[in-house]
């Protein structure tokens, strides 16, 4: 299973989009900047989503407070 030059670039520049679309969504969901992370989603890929949670982690720690509690549900 081996691809051509042009349908390895349109894999990639579909997984591209679709993590940008993704990612734009999870940040509108989170309260952060939407478009900061769908570009960084669309230049990245999946590589950024780790990215996103470490992010998004310092966010709600920084929103909370030094030494409070939260509840996820």
């Amino acid at each position: 299973m081996f691809f051509t030059v042009n349908e390895a670039v349109f894999v990639v520049t579909l997984v591209c989009m679709l993590s940008g679309i993704v990612m734009g969504s999870l940040a509108f969901q989170a309260g952060l900047g939407v478009k900061r992370w769908t570009m960084i989603g669309l230049i990245l890929g999946p590589v950024g989503y780790p990215l996103f949670n470490t992010h998004k982690r310092f966010a709600m720690r920084r929103a909370a407070g030094r030494g409070a509690s939260t509840i996820q549900l």
